[in-house]
């Protein structure tokens, strides 16, 4: 009599049985494959190389720091922004300035002194979270020669935006809170 051995007990079996007699295990059902841990393993791998190249990617395309400088010799407002590899400069031409904008509640930072130019494109000059820059905005729109608009954004306290102007002569006479 030709015997099979059973894949689960290991027992010895009859050709022509469906079952073993021992395990019950049923030899009509095809033998599950398994994978190769191999093909799991380098698909790992590449997913940590394709992760890792991008955060380096992300890391290396954020500025490390960044500069704004209002040079009354060149008559211009300077932003450089420096990155791992590069440098990028951009000059705004004090006679490109329509005004100076001091802002109370602003969108990145709770205070800003902004440059807007004849276009109505925004330049953020400066920001802090912690402390008014008013004196500062004032400087700034006297050196420009000006106007100097005090705006407070207060979210949850005034549905609306109060402003104020200042024209660059009374900016350094000025004393808003």
């Amino acid at each position: 009599m030709d015997t099979k051995t059973c894949p689960s007990c290991n027992a010895d079996v009859p050709v022509e049985a469906s079952r073993c007699k021992h395990c019950f295990h049923d030899f009509s059902e095809a033998p599950k494959k398994k994978g190769n841990p191999m093909v799991a393993l380098l698909a790992f791998i590449l997913l940590l190389c394709v992760v890792g190249g991008g955060v380096f990617y992300f890391i290396g395309q954020r500025s490390a720091s960044s500069r704004t400088v209002v040079d009354p010799e060149t008559q211009s407002i300077v932003f450089t922004k420096k990155f791992a590899d590069h440098t990028e400069t951009n000059r705004v031409p004090f006679s490109d300035i329509a005004k100076i904008e001091h802002i109370f509640g602003g969108p990145h930072a709770t205070f800003e002194v902004v440059a807007i130019d004849n276009d109505g494109t925004r330049y953020t000059i400066k920001e802090s979270n912690d402390t008014t820059l008013i004196g500062e905005a004032e400087q700034m729109a006297t050196i420009m020669k000006k106007p100097l608009e005090d705006i407070r954004k207060v979210q949850g306290f005034d549905p609306g935006t109060s402003s104020k102007t200042i024209s660059p002569t009374d900016a350094t006479t000025s004393s808003n809170p």
